[in-house]
């Protein structure tokens, strides 16, 4: 099933020869006989469509008069996939006979033959950008073609899987994702895998094994372009999305032992290990580094104090941090407030008190000025708003400077 360029029409066509026409409320307004033989591609352009079928021919239809316009011949086999040009009068067909087409629907002539898969074509398709031609076959080897020269490949990518499904990436024009599956000494098919691609390199860059259970047939991403969905021979549909912040793929982390956690980075855990016992190496160091400086701070803070110090738990509630990298990493606010807290006069490190705002001193802000009423008019004072009644009418303005009060004549 394609949907039309407009998105207003979607066509869909089934294994009986019959081409379905649907609203995009899944309201099915049309539906007639287009092939003798099972449909297996369907491609639209602006007023057009294109069908291919196992009757080893191509047939362009109108989308208003629902009729045949005309017949593109020339395969020797099965039709398996067809893709109209987004731009131009070029349609692209590939079949079971190892063989691409590309096509002008007007004079329904054949442009370029290329044989250059060794087995099934099983799908081809255009870039967005108009000038790149992607096609895969069962001979697990994705080939790229420019228009410009179409007898030779611009770049082959080599899998070890039966590639069923490719599809191009929306936003960006160098990516495309592939479907593909494993096939074992019985020539038996297994599970479906996805792999993403970049045409500067031959090599994907990411794999999800085991996508599926069964070939994956089509695939197709989201029109921004974060969602891809995938259907498989198993009988299921899935939808998959890009991994969020700080998630990875198992091809992206080298097949190191990590734990791949949600909003962080992959820790390894023997250097985890390493860091902890470090760590607790360095700790009593730091800490009696930090001791003897605050001691020598509290003395020349007080130096005619002779009373002796005693160690309680007590006194380690009021004991400054020993890291200062939550003064720079935490927020100011929080921070003040957690040394108001423990009744600290100055940070860590400093031996003079710091007069910060709503640390050492509160003070109040003076009280607002008595309200002034108005003068006396008239023998009596200007009633006021807050005795006002607000199912009455809105008292009158006073008069502007310059004129008499009211009730003067």
């Amino acid at each position: 099933m394609k949907w039309s360029h407009d998105s207003q029409w979607l066509i869909s066509s089934d294994h009986e020869g019959v081409i379905k026409y649907w609203q995009p409320n899944l309201n099915n307004l049309k539906a007639f006989q287009g092939h003798k033989y099972p449909v297996r591609d369907l491609s639209p352009s602006d007023l057009k469509f294109v069908s291919a079928s196992d009757d080893h021919q191509l047939k362009i239809w109108d989308f208003r008069r629902l009729k045949e316009d005309m017949q593109l011949s020339g395969h020797n086999w099965d039709v398996r996939t067809v893709d109209w040009h987004p731009h131009l009068g070029m349609i692209a067909s590939g079949s079971r006979d190892k063989t691409i087409r590309v096509w002008d629907p007007r004079s329904t002539k054949c442009l370029a033959t290329i044989k250059n898969h060794g087995d099934m074509v099983t799908q081809v398709q255009w870039n967005q950008n108009g000038r790149w031609l992607l096609s895969s076959g069962r001979d697990c080897c994705i080939k790229l073609f420019d228009v410009r020269k179409l007898n030779e490949e611009v770049t082959t990518f080599v899998t070890k899987r039966q590639v069923h499904s490719i599809a191009w990436h929306p936003v960006h024009e160098t990516m495309f994702a592939s479907g593909g599956s494993l096939v074992d000494k019985n020539k038996m098919q297994s599970e479906g895998s996805i792999e993403f691609w970049v045409t500067d390199s031959t090599r994907p860059k990411a794999c999800v094994e085991g996508a599926h259970e069964s070939q994956i047939w089509s695939m197709d991403w989201h029109p921004t372009g974060h969602i891809l969905a995938t259907s498989s021979n198993d009988k299921t549909t899935k939808l998959w999305c890009r991994p969020r912040p700080g998630e990875h793929l198992p091809t992206e982390l080298g097949g190191l032992d990590v734990d791949e956690r949600i909003f962080s980075d992959p820790v390894n855990h023997d250097a985890a290990e390493q860091m902890a016992s470090h760590g607790k190496e360095a700790k009593p160091a730091i800490s009696a580094e930090l001791k003897s400086s605050t001691a020598k701070n509290a003395a020349q803070q007080s130096p005619l104090s002779n009373e002796p110090k005693t160690s309680s738990a007590a006194d380690d509630t009021h004991r400054p941090p020993t890291s200062s990298t939550s003064l720079q990493s935490a927020n100011v606010g929080r921070v003040l407030a957690k040394l108001k807290q423990d009744g600290m006069q100055c940070l860590p490190g400093l031996s003079r008190p710091l007069n910060l705002p709503g640390l050492n001193s509160l003070q109040r802000p003076p009280p607002p000025p008595p309200r002034q009423t108005g003068p006396m008019r008239n023998g009596q004072r200007p009633r006021s708003h807050s005795r006002f009644n607000p199912m009455q009418r809105s008292p009158p303005p006073p008069p502007p400077p310059g004129l008499p009060p009211s009730g003067f004549r």
